[in-house]
């Protein structure tokens, strides 16, 4: 086993879960995770003095709206922390979401195809910083009546983010019933749907985790997608809507900016999110933490625009991949 993995498995553990001696450790994988980088989070966790089991679980695509088998559900449930390291989108279920209202906290990780930056976006990077930085975003959103974001291959898109709770993305699940994703940071909330209007371009990441080979645009209409258009890979991504048989997927649920100075565009959809200045707009299931209104939805998929402008009530808060000190929001490069 690589010392790097030994890195991850302590990080994921000590710092992201904050696992404490004596509780009851679930370490999630599934039929696509490297089985080192499991084995290595358990390892930590039973260094740690935790109850830690390992449980390997099938492959379920993100447009797969069956839940959990019975008994990873009742693993996930009579855990006190879980630790995912799988592709798997389990936490979008609805079994995991009461096992977050009970009390379970989780934190996860993908690590195929972002297997560099799951170490160095935590370890080599002033994560204090990301946080602060990310903080003071969201008190600017808050108080946004019209937040416009623009990018030079034509998305213009607005919307109001007034009053709609903030997403601090840590990645880090220290206190009950909260989940998140490592690395960090991000920062995220729901717009307000009606006001969502315009169009999206998509040049990073689109569903099944890819990088487009040319452009796709998303015509949106109070907070749905309405179009599509970019050939072939917009007809794919069409019909990836489709296949989830749930015409809520096509409603967006939430704008999320990435804040992590080692994120590089690659491919792989969460490292993708957080590069800095990197726009992801989420479709389908929303958490009820956001505040919003769309309805329940089974299946939950993100578009990442790799640059774009965003300007609150008329001031550019970000541009080029590069965030505006004047406001607050330097030091992160």
């Amino acid at each position: 086993m690589s010392s790097d993995w030994k890195d991850l498995g302590d990080i994921a553990v000590r710092r992201m879960a904050a696992v404490k001696p004596g509780e009851n450790l679930l370490i999630l994988a599934d039929t696509e995770t490297d089985p080192d980088v499991a084995q290595a989070c358990f390892d930590a966790g039973i260094d740690a003095g935790a109850r830690a089991s390992l449980l390997v679980i099938p492959f379920m695509e993100p447009t797969d709206p069956s839940e959990l088998d019975g008994a990873t559900i009742g693993a996930i449930a009579g855990s006190d922390v879980v630790i995912g390291v799988c592709e798997t989108m389990f936490t979008e279920k609805e079994s995991t979401e009461r096992a977050l209202e009970s009390g379970v906290r989780i934190a996860s990780t993908n690590v195929k195809g972002m297997e560099k930056f799951v170490i160095e976006g935590v370890r080599d990077v002033d994560y204090d910083l990301m946080i602060e930085v990310g903080t003071r975003i969201g008190a600017l959103w808050q108080n946004t009546a019209r937040c416009r974001v623009t990018s030079p291959l034509g998305t213009d898109l607005t919307f109001d983010v007034r009053g709609r709770p903030i997403d601090l993305g840590t990645g880090m699940a220290t206190e009950p019933g909260q989940a998140d994703f490592f690395p960090g940071v991000s920062v995220a909330n729901a717009p307000i749907e009606s006001t969502i209007q315009g169009t999206i371009v998509v040049d990073g990441n689109i569903p099944p985790g890819r990088l487009p080979a040319a452009p796709v645009t998303l015509y949106m209409k109070d907070g749905v997608i309405v179009d599509f258009e970019g050939g072939e890979d917009a007809d794919a991504l069409r019909a990836y809507f489709a296949a989830s048989g749930d015409p809520i997927a096509t409603h967006l649920c939430h704008f999320t900016l990435g804040l992590n100075p080692r994120a590089r565009t690659s491919g792989s959809v969460h490292q993708d999110e957080h590069v800095l200045g990197a726009v992801t707009f989420g479709f389908g299931s929303q958490s009820p933490a956001f505040g919003g209104t769309v309805p329940p939805c089974n299946v939950h998929c993100d578009v990442v625009l790799t640059t774009a402008k965003i300007e609150c009530d008329g001031v550019v808060m970000l541009e080029d991949n590069r965030l505006n000190e004047d406001l607050g929001f330097g030091g992160l490069s």
